[in-house]
């Protein structure tokens, strides 16, 4: 599963549950570790900011896909996105998503965040991504 379905756009933006389909489906790309999936939820010129590293990955194919590779190779044990509350704006189209997500590294250390990201999307997919973690941790190089 590694392509993106495009479902119904109201003149307007984009519909509420195409919004929250996007942002779960995207997440499970990440749980599933499919970099191509991830990828296909973001335009080509996309930008993904870990704000609470203070950390900036410009391009899909080249500095977002290194962000997910190096994410997907650190935490190959177990890597889960729970617990989902969505804020959606149909009209410009975006969403700010507040979740929980377990991890753990290749050496047996696991982590519990609860964290939120914000996304901008352009033609159906994720424009600017801005992610926020708790605790200070950043598992987002």
């Amino acid at each position: 599963m590694t392509e993106l379905t495009t479902l119904p756009v109201q003149a307007n933006g984009l519909t509420y549950g195409y919004l929250i389909d996007m942002v779960e489906r995207y997440f499970n790309f990440v749980d599933t570790y499919d970099t191509e999936g991830v990828l296909s939820c973001f335009t080509e010129d996309a930008v993904a900011t870990v704000q609470s590293a203070r950390s900036v990955h410009e391009g899909r194919d080249t500095n977002v896909r290194r962000m997910y590779e190096e994410l997907f190779e650190n935490y190959r044990t177990h890597m889960r996105h729970i617990h989902f509350r969505h804020v959606v704006d149909t009209e410009n189209g975006r969403i700010a998503s507040q979740f929980v997500v377990e991890l753990t590294d290749n050496d047996g250390n696991a982590v519990q965040l609860t964290n939120s990201n914000f996304f901008y999307l352009e033609n159906g997919k994720f424009k600017r991504v801005y992610v926020y973690m708790s605790d200070g941790v950043n598992v987002l190089n």
